[in-house]
Parts: C-alpha cells; sequence; structure tokens
C-alpha cells in the first residue's frame, strides 16, 4: 500500500480501531491509547503485501490489543473491606440515612437567608464568590464571611445531633 494510499485511509482504519477497542471493553482513553497503537502497527505493515484487507487488520489488532490490556489488570482482591462495601445497605440503614437527609436539609432551610443564599449558591450552584458577590450585590469578603458561618453553624449543629444520637 503506497503512503497516500494509508493516509487517505487512515481516519476510518482509526475509527474502527476505536470501534474495536470500546467493544472489547476499553473506557474511551485506552482506547484512544489502543487505536494510535492500531495505527503504528499498520503503518509499520503498509508496505506487507499481506494487508490486503487493513480495516480487517485494523479490527482484529485493537481487539487483540484491548483484550491483552484486560488480561493483564492486576486481579482486584476480595478482602472483607470489599466485600462488605459491595451489599446493598439494610432497610435501617436507608431508614437512617434518610432521616439524617431530612434533618440536615431542614437545619438548612433555617440557616439566615442570605447565608441560605450563598451556601446554595457555592454548593448547588457551583459559584465562585466572585459571582456569588456580583450577583448579591456585596464584596467578596462578606461572601467568604458568610459562607464560614453558614458552614460552622450546620457543624456545630451536627456535631450536637451526632452526640445525641449516641
Amino acid at each position: 500500500m503506497t503512503i497516500d494510499a494509508f493516509e487517505n485511509k487512515a481516519t476510518r482504519l482509526r475509527q474502527l480501531a476505536l470501534q474495536a477497542a470500546a467493544a472489547a471493553g476499553a473506557d474511551a482513553d485506552t482506547a484512544e491509547d489502543i487505536a494510535q497503537e492500531t495505527m503504528a502497527r499498520l503503518w509499520q505493515m503498509r508496505d506487507d503485501p499481506r494487508l490486503y484487507n487493513p480495516e480487517g487488520y485494523a479490527t482484529v489488532i485493537a481487539r487483540h490489543l484491548a483484550l491483552n490490556q484486560q488480561r493483564h489488570k492486576p486481579p482486584l482482591p476480595l478482602d472483607e473491606r470489599q466485600a462488605s462495601t459491595q451489599t446493598s445497605p439494610s432497610p435501617l440503614e436507608i431508614i437512617v440515612q434518610r432521616e439524617d437527609e431530612q434533618w440536615l436539609q431542614e437545619r438548612i432551610r433555617k440557616l439566615p437567608p442570605t447565608q441560605h443564599a450563598v451556601l446554595h449558591m457555592r454548593q448547588v450552584e457551583h459559584r465562585t464568590s466572585v459571582q456569588i458577590a456580583k450577583i448579591l450585590g456585596i464584596k467578596e469578603a462578606s461572601v467568604n464571611t458568610l459562607l464560614a458561618r453558614a458552614r460552622r453553624q450546620l457543624l456545630e449543629e451536627i456535631r450536637q445531633y451526632r452526640n445525641q444520637g449516641q
């Protein structure tokens, strides 16, 4: 295959390699690496007369690279900690978790309005202090102070709540 012919087919071959790697279970980043390796190998084979079906070779090379990569991953250890984290929570744990979430939501709602607004914009809307300051028409330092006060108040209430439960 000539260099021009290879360059004309390169985009299609790379796409086939990506698809084959993904189909073999590779994640997006690994599939990209496999596609690059496949293209390098095809480039080395471009003068080989056996390369009469480059699309087929691209698919086979990529699939084999993906499978080899899967084989060389270290096995996941199954110790007691991992086994316990993989089990589903008990009904009691689900109820306790829901109660804790409801309690926390209630405490957040009871914050002073400005603290609540600042906390919501930072934690939920992921806004910066500069953005929050512009929206509320206050200084950036005030935003940081309000945020710290809201967090400190919630932390104290959480500590009290946890101590009551024990």
